[in-house]
């Protein structure tokens, strides 16, 4: 960390303006560089994400990813690592307060960024499909498993469809164009999944798509895109704001369809106490 910040200031003289007003940033502020993209960073201060890559590359590193490490390790060294008494409180530069900033800054450009109407247009195709099918990438195949297991308890229509799975072209073939296809296409970006949107597509159906960018692979095979941002610090990517744009989905389906809903939900509560499910205290 240190040598990075003495080559900031010995080539301080040759930036451009955008590429100091990126330095300002490894001095004040360097859990934004730590815990966001070289674009969010490039946001962060008005300048492009070619000139946050730049100015790494011009003080001698290969890139962004390689000094977005070494600040991350010199982070994790000093508030995780070695612990100051009060860690966890609220100390401006806390590990552990700069990973929840980052969800919560997520869940906030997600609020500002998804229209009421895309929701509401999204609910409506979902609620009069013939039958819903949700795909994804092995990455956010845990999203995807819940929400359609959420969908199929109170709609009764909703299946998984994943490249391997033994009924996958037996589903496909039977797709047609009063079938949605709700897909979560997020990094890293997969084949298999863009070949399954493409064909579902093909097929007449309805396409839905959660990514995080405008400019996704998926973009062009999609209906409705919408967009959640993803953050991918120590390896670890964050569906802190996935996760919740599929709860907003689920909690507007609960309201237009509310009496199937209650009705299904109602029908497996029964099965619930029947067999004993839940423990009573």
């Amino acid at each position: 960390m240190q040598e990075i910040l003495q080559k900031l200031e010995d080539s301080y003289h040759l930036l451009s303006t955008g590429q100091k007003k990126v330095a300002a940033l490894f001095f004040e502020e360097p859990s934004i560089i730590a815990f966001s993209s070289a674009l969010e960073t490039g946001r962060h201060v008005h300048v492009s994400e070619s000139t946050v890559i730049r100015l790494t590359q011009k003080i001698g590193y290969k890139g962004y990813t390689e000094v977005q490490h070494i600040i991350q390790r010199k982070l994790a060294e000093e508030r995780w690592l070695k612990p100051q008494p009060g860690f966890g409180s609220r100390e401006k530069q806390s590990f552990l307060h700069n990973l929840l900033e980052a969800d919560i800054a997520n869940i906030s450009r997600l609020k500002e960024s998804l229209k009421e109407e895309t929701l509401l247009q999204v609910v409506q195709h979902i609620s009069k499909a013939r039958k819903i099918y949700v795909t994804s990438n092995m990455f956010s195949y845990g999203l995807s498993h819940l929400f359609a297991h959420w969908l199929n308890m109170v709609l009764d229509n909703t299946e998984m469809l994943m490249q391997g799975d033994i009924q996958y072209y037996h589903q496909l073939s039977k797709m047609n164009n009063q079938d949605v296809l709700i897909s979560l296409v997020l990094p890293r970006y997969t084949n298999n999944v863009i070949e399954t949107v493409k064909t579902s597509k093909a097929q007449g159906a309805t396409v839905i798509s959660i990514t995080d960018q405008a400019d996704s692979p998926i973009a062009d095979h999609s209906d409705i895109l919408l967009e959640a941002t993803i953050n991918s610090n120590l390896n670890i990517d964050s569906f802190t704001a996935v996760l919740s744009l599929l709860t907003a989905i689920m909690r507007f389906i609960s309201v237009k369809d509310y009496e199937k809903v209650n009705e299904n939900l109602r029908s497996v509560e029964r099965m619930y106490q029947e067999k004993g499910i839940f423990h009573r205290s």
